[in-house]
Protein backbone atom coordinates (compact mmCIF):
# COMPACT_ATOMS: atom_id res chain seq x y z
CA UNK A 1 0.00 0.00 0.00
CA UNK A 2 2.90 2.35 0.70
CA UNK A 3 4.61 1.58 -2.05
CA UNK A 4 1.56 2.20 -4.85
CA UNK A 5 0.72 5.78 -2.32
CA UNK A 6 4.50 6.67 -3.07
CA UNK A 7 4.21 5.75 -6.78
CA UNK A 8 0.65 7.65 -7.39
CA UNK A 9 2.06 11.02 -5.25
CA UNK A 10 5.41 10.55 -7.89
CA UNK A 11 3.54 10.36 -10.99
CA UNK A 12 1.41 13.06 -9.37
CA UNK A 13 4.08 15.44 -8.93
CA UNK A 14 5.99 14.76 -11.97
CA UNK A 15 2.74 15.59 -14.08
CA UNK A 16 2.01 18.88 -12.05
CA UNK A 17 5.84 19.39 -12.47
CA UNK A 18 5.91 19.31 -16.42
CA UNK A 19 2.74 21.33 -16.77
CA UNK A 20 4.17 23.99 -14.80
CA UNK A 21 7.12 24.14 -17.01
CA UNK A 22 5.25 23.64 -20.39
CA UNK A 23 2.43 26.61 -19.13
CA UNK A 24 4.58 29.20 -17.57
CA UNK A 25 8.82 27.98 -18.46
CA UNK A 26 9.12 26.57 -21.95
CA UNK A 27 7.52 24.60 -23.96
CA UNK A 28 8.25 22.87 -27.55
CA UNK A 29 7.38 23.65 -31.12
CA UNK A 30 7.21 21.59 -34.32
CA UNK A 31 7.87 23.41 -37.38
CA UNK A 32 5.82 23.18 -40.02
CA UNK A 33 6.34 24.22 -43.65
CA UNK A 34 9.36 26.01 -45.21
CA UNK A 35 8.62 29.58 -44.23
CA UNK A 36 12.37 29.48 -42.53
CA UNK A 37 14.57 27.49 -44.74
CA UNK A 38 16.94 26.96 -44.75
CA UNK A 39 17.77 27.68 -41.36
CA UNK A 40 14.74 25.80 -39.51
CA UNK A 41 12.90 23.30 -41.69
CA UNK A 42 10.15 21.16 -41.42
CA UNK A 43 9.37 18.52 -38.45
CA UNK A 44 12.61 21.06 -36.40
CA UNK A 45 11.41 20.59 -32.77
CA UNK A 46 12.23 23.81 -31.06
CA UNK A 47 12.79 24.71 -27.67
CA UNK A 48 10.23 27.51 -26.62
CA UNK A 49 11.69 30.18 -23.98
CA UNK A 50 8.64 31.62 -22.44
CA UNK A 51 10.96 33.49 -20.01
CA UNK A 52 12.90 34.79 -22.40
CA UNK A 53 11.80 38.54 -22.18
CA UNK A 54 10.94 38.81 -18.53
CA UNK A 55 14.29 40.62 -17.81
CA UNK A 56 14.83 41.92 -21.57
CA UNK A 57 13.15 42.84 -24.78
CA UNK A 58 12.60 41.19 -27.86
CA UNK A 59 15.41 41.67 -30.18
CA UNK A 60 16.03 41.93 -33.89
CA UNK A 61 17.59 38.81 -35.21
CA UNK A 62 15.45 36.53 -32.70
CA UNK A 63 13.47 33.87 -33.29
CA UNK A 64 10.55 33.58 -31.67
CA UNK A 65 6.87 31.76 -31.56
CA UNK A 66 4.33 33.78 -31.96
CA UNK A 67 0.15 33.31 -32.20
CA UNK A 68 -0.69 34.55 -35.83
CA UNK A 69 -2.41 37.93 -34.84
CA UNK A 70 -6.15 37.86 -35.56
CA UNK A 71 -6.71 34.35 -36.01
CA UNK A 72 -9.55 32.89 -34.99
CA UNK A 73 -7.68 29.69 -34.78
CA UNK A 74 -4.60 30.37 -32.57
CA UNK A 75 -2.22 29.21 -34.95
CA UNK A 76 1.05 29.51 -33.54
CA UNK A 77 4.30 30.86 -36.39
CA UNK A 78 8.06 30.60 -36.02
CA UNK A 79 9.37 33.79 -37.16
CA UNK A 80 12.16 36.49 -37.15
CA UNK A 81 12.19 39.89 -35.65
CA UNK A 82 13.21 42.19 -38.26
CA UNK A 83 11.59 45.84 -36.84
CA UNK A 84 11.72 46.83 -33.15
CA UNK A 85 8.36 49.27 -31.98
CA UNK A 86 8.90 52.64 -33.25
CA UNK A 87 10.78 51.88 -36.27
CA UNK A 88 10.20 52.50 -39.72
CA UNK A 89 10.58 49.39 -41.40
CA UNK A 90 11.02 49.84 -45.46
CA UNK A 91 11.48 46.85 -48.23
CA UNK A 92 12.63 48.65 -51.36
CA UNK A 93 14.72 47.03 -54.05
CA UNK A 94 14.22 43.75 -52.65
CA UNK A 95 16.07 45.20 -49.54
CA UNK A 96 14.82 45.80 -45.96
CA UNK A 97 15.27 49.17 -44.63
CA UNK A 98 15.33 49.69 -41.08
CA UNK A 99 15.02 53.64 -40.27
CA UNK A 100 16.93 54.14 -43.60
CA UNK A 101 19.38 52.22 -43.45
CA UNK A 102 19.75 48.49 -45.16
CA UNK A 103 19.92 45.71 -42.73
CA UNK A 104 22.63 43.19 -43.84
CA UNK A 105 20.63 39.75 -43.74
CA UNK A 106 23.87 37.02 -44.35
CA UNK A 107 21.29 34.21 -43.18
CA UNK A 108 19.41 34.48 -46.15
CA UNK A 109 19.99 32.39 -49.05
CA UNK A 110 21.66 34.70 -51.96
CA UNK A 111 18.39 34.47 -54.62
CA UNK A 112 15.78 35.14 -51.54
CA UNK A 113 14.83 38.90 -51.82
CA UNK A 114 12.28 40.50 -49.96
CA UNK A 115 9.51 41.76 -51.80
CA UNK A 116 6.88 43.56 -52.33
CA UNK A 117 8.19 46.74 -51.83
CA UNK A 118 6.63 48.41 -48.80
CA UNK A 119 6.55 50.89 -45.74
CA UNK A 120 5.67 50.79 -42.48
CA UNK A 121 6.08 52.62 -39.12
CA UNK A 122 5.99 50.49 -35.73
CA UNK A 123 3.93 51.43 -32.80
CA UNK A 124 5.44 51.80 -29.51
CA UNK A 125 4.45 48.07 -28.89
CA UNK A 126 4.98 46.38 -32.35
CA UNK A 127 7.63 43.89 -34.48
CA UNK A 128 7.90 43.24 -37.41
CA UNK A 129 8.58 39.57 -38.21
CA UNK A 130 9.39 37.38 -41.10
CA UNK A 131 10.13 33.96 -42.44
CA UNK A 132 13.66 33.58 -43.38
CA UNK A 133 12.38 31.84 -46.83
CA UNK A 134 10.81 35.39 -47.68
CA UNK A 135 9.11 33.89 -50.97
CA UNK A 136 7.22 31.48 -49.05
CA UNK A 137 6.47 33.39 -45.37
CA UNK A 138 3.38 34.52 -44.73
CA UNK A 139 4.24 37.19 -41.86
CA UNK A 140 4.15 40.60 -40.74
CA UNK A 141 4.31 41.95 -44.92
CA UNK A 142 1.06 40.06 -45.01
CA UNK A 143 -0.32 40.34 -41.35
CA UNK A 144 0.76 43.43 -40.25
CA UNK A 145 3.06 43.90 -37.19
CA UNK A 146 2.59 41.36 -34.19
CA UNK A 147 2.26 42.64 -30.64
CA UNK A 148 4.47 42.04 -27.63
CA UNK A 149 1.75 40.04 -26.37
CA UNK A 150 1.81 38.23 -29.58
CA UNK A 151 4.84 36.63 -28.47
CA UNK A 152 5.41 33.18 -26.77
CA UNK A 153 8.89 32.75 -26.39
CA UNK A 154 12.03 32.65 -28.01
CA UNK A 155 14.05 29.72 -29.56
CA UNK A 156 17.87 28.84 -29.56
CA UNK A 157 17.60 25.67 -29.50
CA UNK A 158 16.26 22.49 -31.95
CA UNK A 159 15.54 19.12 -30.12
CA UNK A 160 14.88 17.20 -33.23
CA UNK A 161 15.77 15.17 -35.24
CA UNK A 162 19.16 13.85 -34.13
CA UNK A 163 21.20 15.49 -37.25
CA UNK A 164 20.17 18.84 -36.36
CA UNK A 165 20.37 18.95 -32.42
CA UNK A 166 21.96 22.09 -31.65
CA UNK A 167 21.95 25.45 -30.96
CA UNK A 168 19.98 27.75 -33.77
CA UNK A 169 22.92 30.04 -35.34
CA UNK A 170 22.53 33.92 -33.67
CA UNK A 171 22.36 37.21 -35.58
CA UNK A 172 23.55 40.53 -35.01
CA UNK A 173 23.33 43.37 -36.80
Amino acid sequence: MDIAFSLGRDVVLLALSLAIIHFFVATVFFVEGESMAPNLATNNVLLVNKLAYLASQPGRGDIVVLRFPGDPEKRKFVKRIIGLPGESVAIQNGNVLINGKKIEERYLAIELQTTPDRSVTLGPDEYYLMGDNRRNSSDSRTWGPARRRDLIGRTKFILFPPAAVGFVPEVFY
